[in-house]
Formats: C-alpha cells, structure tokens, sequence
C-alpha cells in the first residue's frame, strides 16, 4: 500500500491529494515554513519578507521590494497578505476533507511585480508540502529486539509527545497510517507509538526508527501478537475512533501540542484533560482546561490556547455549535486570548463568570450578551440529562467558582486549589501525594488565604469526589487520595 501524495500543478494553484486525515494536515501546514527556501524570496522575517521582482523591462533584471505580511487561519484555509508600495502578494492553502483523505490546494494571487512571482512560490510551496509528507511514508523493516520493545507492559510516562484523536476518515491500514502521522507531524526521529480506539478493543504499539517501523505488537480482541503476525492482526481498521499517543526514545522531539487526554469516559458522558501554553520543561503554573460532554451538549471550563485548543475541541464534538457552555473561573491572560475566538465559533454558548470575572471581560467579547454573571452561592449548570454544580469560591479576595460533576465524580477545583509544578516534572496525574500536598501548600499561601480556603473546604468535603482537576497542576485520582488531602488542608 502506498501513502505516498499525488500532486498536480497548474497557473496559480497546485492540487496535492493524501491519505491523511485533515485535521493532520493542518498541523504540518506552515505557509512561512513552506516559503523559505523559494527562488524569488531572499528573507522572510517575523512580520515582513524581501522578494525579487522582475522590473518592467525584462532586461533591467529584478529589484528588491519589502512586503509587509499578515497571517489568517479559518477552519480550513491559511492565508498570508502581503503589501508594500506598488506590490501585493496573496497565498492560500486550503485542506478540504474529502471522506477518503485530505485534498490541499495550494494557490495565490499578486498585483505589481508580485504578480510575476506567484507561480514560482506556488510550486516551491507544494512541492516541498509535497515531499514533507512523502518522506513521512513508512516502510516496515522489523528486529527481533524492537519487536520485543514494543510488546512490553510497564507503564509509559504520562508526558506523550503527541497525543491527538483521529478524524473520522476511513482508514485503509492503521500499522501504516499511524505511523505517517506519527513521522509527519514530528519528523523523523526514534518514537515509541501506541494506538488505541476508544473502546479499549484495539491496541497496537509501534517503534519507529526514523521512517522505518521496526517493532510493533498487538491486541484485537482476545488475539495477541507481535512482529509480522501483529503486521496482519493490527492492519484492520478499529470499528471506532483511535488515539495516538508518541513518546520520544530519543528525546530530541520537543513539539508540544494541544491535544485532548480522556480522563473520564462512560456512554453518553465524558471529561477531557487539555494542556494549556505553558512548557513543562521551564516548571511554574501549568494550566489545564477541561471539556465535558454530556450526550450531545458540552461544557468547556477555562480555554486556553488559541487556534490549536479550537481544533483539539473540534476534535472531539465536531460541531461547535453543540458547546453549550464555558465557565471562567479566572480570566487570566491564557484564557482571555483563547475566548474571543472560541465564543465567536460556538455562538450558541454561554458564557458562565463571576461577577468580578464576567465583569471585566463582556467589554472585550464580540457579543457581551453571552455573558452569565453568577452570583456568590451555590448553583448549577444544565448540560445533557443532568446537572453540574457551581461552588463559589474566593481567591485573593477576588470571587471566583469551582465545579462538581456528580456523574463523573471529578471536581474541577478552579484556582481554589492547585500546585506549581517543579521544572521538567510535569504529569497528567500525581504520583507522590505527600510531595503533592506541600506543593498544594505552597500553592495556596499565596492565591487562597486560610479564611477562604476554610470557607471552601466546608462545601467540597461532602461532595462525593473521585478525581480532583485543578486550574494548575496535576490531577488527583482515587477517592482515598483525595479525601487525605482535603483532610490535610483541614488541619493547615
């Protein structure tokens, strides 16, 4: 089976088809990345580029000219403008899903001397687009050791490089297809991969050196299998959605990606853990943004991120229209970036603040009418069939909220509680409890204050909490760990 691209080039445009899904595509499509490196393009700075035009009469040869650029992003098109002087330069990629992988069209436009250079840039862009995506193209060169690497069991560290769930487009051979992604979106490098759907009903674990896979395991059922046997047994398509998840072997892969980590998932409800723009390499207030689906409906509680939390969101209820609600729990600068273009998207959201909160941020927002103003007391939120309960809260003296969502049982604790992560230690979850309740101390010595926290503490304790998902920090998971940290921060 070949995943390789097939291109076509016109005046003005280039085609290429591939067998990836969209939502993949848009994140190897770079037009400033796919640019550099065009004849006519001598520099290409962080708003401006110089290129080449030919002057008037072909004989002068060229001049120089100074374009200043600005970049647009819609759901399915990049678009780069250009201007300076007499000169104008416009260039678009667009990723159209098909049903059966992604057609890109790559196409531009000038006016000026910018015109006469388009279809150079055009071409250059398509074709180096073009040859990204077929050096990704995997080949299966299996060893016995790496075969073994792959059916290991111990427990992966929770800090994937890539981790995202795929479209809905058929898929024609996961062993393969997983892999490109893999190698496309990352580039060639030494990856440990495990992908499985969501029912838990298939797994497959690959390592992938360079663009050669050379190890992989699976289970499809009852059936388990590694090496060449595993090649067959996994290379069926999964009745449902799969997830990816890479780890480096190497270390050198330092891409980090707003993708949805499930953390609660039964019929017809689901939370899911997304990373904020912090790096855990650097440590400090890692943020975290959540997502609950209940039936059709979602719940979105403090976005961060910008475009990339938009699609990771799309990612999962397809249609914004179907986000019925975001909480704030704090307007901080992550989250206020993040919510112009996530309630211009899915208009028919609500937007649930404090009043302190809601106050300040109705006057930034295309439509302030979407704004709900709580009040300090106890309330909920319809999502669904059921219910999820507003618990308010104060912190630096300023009224704020946290959540409970009883089916889930995971309490969404806002900025009342929450640690700072050391640097480089970052995981989805604590590991040591008695090291996590002195970082929650620190935390809380200077955000919450002891009155407020008392206050806070009275509403949670009876609440019937499994998972608790902080504003900042790792999650806790377990009944048992939870109520020793409530009970801890009692006696503080």
């Amino acid at each position: 089976m070949s995943l390789k691209p097939t291109m076509s080039i016109e005046k003005g445009a280039a085609k290429i088809i591939v067998p990836l899904d969209p939502e993949s595509v848009r994140k190897i499509v770079n037009i400033i990345e796919l640019m550099k490196g065009a004849e006519p393009i001598e520099e290409i700075g962080t708003n401006y580029m110089v290129v080449k035009v030919p002057r008037l009469a072909r004989f002068m040869g060229h001049r120089r000219a100074r374009l200043e650029y600005k970049l647009y992003e819609t759901d399915e098109t990049e678009i780069l403008v250009a201007k300076g002087g007499v000169d104008s330069l416009i260039l678009a990629i667009d990723v159209i899903d098909t049903g059966e992988g992604a057609h890109i069209v790559v196409s531009g436009g000038g006016a000026g001397g910018a015109a006469k250079i388009v279809d150079n840039i055009v071409r250059h862009m398509a074709e180096k687009l073009a040859e990204r995506i077929a050096s990704s193209s995997p080949v299966i060169e299996l060893t016995p050791d790496d075969n073994k690497l792959a059916a290991l069991t111990a427990i992966l560290p929770s800090t994937a490089t890539l981790a995202y769930y795929d479209s809905f487009t058929p898929v024609r051979n996961t062993v393969l297809e997983a892999a490109q992604r893999v190698i496309a979106l990352l580039g060639p490098d030494d990856y440990f991969v495990e992908v499985t759907d969501y029912r838990g009903s298939y797994l497959l674990r690959l390592v992938i050196r360079g663009n050669r896979i050379t190890g992989i395991y699976a289970e499809v059922g009852e059936e388990k299998a590694e090496g060449q046997r595993a090649i067959t047994l996994a290379a069926r398509p999964p009745e449902h959605r799969v997830r990816i998840k890479a780890w480096s072997l190497t270390g050198s892969a330092e891409m980090y990606l707003f993708e949805a980590e499930p953390i609660y998932v039964e019929e017809n409800h689901r939370v899911y853990w997304v990373g904020g723009v912090a790096k855990p390499d650097y440590g400090g207030l890692m943020p975290n943004t959540y997502i609950v689906v209940s039936g059709y409906e979602a719940l979105v509680v403090d976005p961060s991120g910008g475009p990339r939390f938009i699609r990771a969101l799309r990612n999962i209820v397809q249609d914004l229209d179907n986000v019925r609600h975001i909480v704030v729990t704090a307007a901080e600068a992550d989250v206020a970036v993040t919510l112009n273009e996530l309630v211009e998207k899915a208009s028919h959201a609500t937007l649930h603040a404090s009043s302190y909160w809601g106050s300040l941020l109705a006057p930034l927002l295309p439509n302030p009418g979407q704004v709900n103003l709580l009040p300090a007391r106890p309330g909920s939120i319809r999502l669904g069939g059921g219910e999820i309960s507003i618990i308010p809260s104060r912190v630096r003296g300023v009224a704020t909220l946290s959540l409970y969502d009883p089916r889930s049982r995971i309490l969404f604790a806002g900025e009342s509680l929450g640690a700072v992560s050391p640097p480089g230690l970052w995981s989805i979850y604590v590991e040591e409890l008695d090291e996590y309740i002195e970082m929650v101390k620190s935390y809380l010595e200077f955000s919450v204050g002891k009155n407020a926290l008392r206050e806070w503490l009275e509403r949670v304790t009876s609440l019937d909490v499994s998972t608790i998902a902080p504003r900042h920090g790792p999650l806790l998971r377990g009944k048992e760990k939870v109520s020793k940290l409530l009970q801890a921060l009692s006696k503080w």
